[in-house]
């Protein structure tokens, strides 16, 4: 939450720089901490930065400019919406990350609660 309006702000000029097609406006907002083990907000306060893409169009682009950026400020994508990440990624930032993997495999298993996009953010 911190460096929240440096990162946004390094984010525009980024998209700015690389001059794609970026229509949407980028969601901003201040979100306090909570304790949700798959919450990107888990243990800290924390900023959302949200960036979209219309959907016909290829998000790549969009995420290879902004992704590193939010890495660089400790950003966590919500493991839920599009990303690039993996789930080694995901268990370098969030702090809950095996703990909930052991929970959900003695919970479900045979993994019939998963669907493709599950099975690769949780690496299964």
């Amino acid at each position: 939450a911190e460096r929240a309006l440096e990162c946004v702000s390094e984010v525009a000029e980024a998209m700015r720089k690389k001059g794609g097609n970026f229509l949407f406006p980028i969601e901003f907002r201040y979100v306090a901490a909570d304790n949700g083990w798959l919450s990107p907000f888990h243990g800290r306060n924390s900023a959302t930065i949200s960036i979209h893409q219309y959907h016909k169009q290829s998000y790549r682009q969009l995420f290879s400019v902004a992704e590193p950026i939010f890495r660089r400020y400790d950003g966590r994508p919500h493991w839920g919406k599009l990303h690039t990440l993996k789930a080694k990624d995901f268990a370098e930032i969030y702090p809950k990350w095996e703990a909930f993997c052991a929970l959900r495999q003695e919970l479900d298993p045979a993994g019939k609660f998963l669907n493709p996009h599950l099975r690769e953010v949780f690496g299964i």
